[in-house]
């Protein structure tokens, strides 16, 4: 998502990630699977990505510029330089022709504006997750669900589904979706979407382990869940919107398109995705 982040809450760090399971003895640990540095369209450095990530108790992100995965090297260096208590899973935010498209776990980005079916697969082929950003949003690109039905009629393996996002981009639809996905059955998730640092986990999905790969294996045995909706959302200054618009409209498009004439020159993620 780009533009008008709905602001998420200052919430400071809890000082435990050990979340009650709701019957199960395995605790629950936090997780933000969608965010932006100023290597995209956030205003959030890679450091400030990981300070914030520390401070909100999450043991696991995602970095997910959109169509591009440099934010997601460079925080991914500072973890092994520095040795961060954070483990970060390569993502990105996929600009399909129908709307934004998630991919996790992903060695690679995917091509700029492909139909979402390619870009399923394209991200299948690495090995990747497939996860809806806030479904059926009108503020920004979003799969509708005429779409989100088609991709299940005709067997697209979709994983999981956004069912808790702060920002307003598909705030009217959340208990639609939340219903529909009783029917549908994807794995739910939460997540910032943070374009600002002051927003990151300020959605979050809870998940039995502390590690990217038990992230992973959540997601697949639909033993997630959303979180972040506790404390209401606080604005930030005016200001701070229209300059993140500026950097969306201004100053990000250039360096976007230079990745796609330059895209050999992209750096794909280890081997082991997701880990340290």
């Amino acid at each position: 998502m780009s533009g008008s982040d709905h602001p998420s809450t200052s919430r400071p760090a809890t000082g435990h990630s050990d979340v009650p399971s709701g019957g199960s003895d395995t605790p629950l640990a936090r997780a933000d699977l969608h965010m932006h540095t100023n290597l995209g369209d956030g205003l959030a450095s890679p450091r400030k990505v990981l300070e914030m990530a520390r401070a909100r108790d999450l043991k696991v992100i995602a970095v997910t510029d959109h169509d591009h995965m440099e934010g997601a090297k460079r925080v991914q260096e500072l973890i092994e330089r520095e040795g961060w208590p954070v483990e970060m899973i390569w993502g990105c935010e996929v600009t399909c022709r129908e709307g934004h498209f998630l991919g996790l776990f992903m060695k690679r980005p995917v091509k700029f504006l492909m139909r979402v079916e390619a870009a399923i697969e394209a991200i299948k082929e690495q090995g990747g997750l497939t996860i809806i950003p806030h479904p059926m949003g009108r503020l920004v690109p979003s799969l509708s669900r005429k779409k989100i039905d088609e991709l299940l009629n005709r067997g697209y393996p979709l994983d999981g589904i956004e069912l808790y996002n702060p920002s307003p981009a598909n705030a009217s639809v959340r208990g639609q979706v939340e219903q529909l996905n009783a029917q549908w059955g994807f794995a739910g998730t939460g997540s910032s979407d943070a374009h600002f640092w002051q927003h990151i986990g300020a959605g979050y999905t809870l998940f039995p382990g502390s590690t990217a790969e038990d992230v992973r294996q959540a997601i697949i045995n639909h033993t997630t869940r959303e979180g972040g909706r506790e404390q209401p959302p606080t604005r930030l200054p005016l200001t701070a919107y229209v300059g993140q618009c500026f950097w969306s409209m201004v100053i990000d498009p250039p360096r976007k398109l230079s990745r796609m004439f330059l895209s050999k020159e992209v750096t794909e993620a280890p081997e082991r995705v997701g880990s340290k």
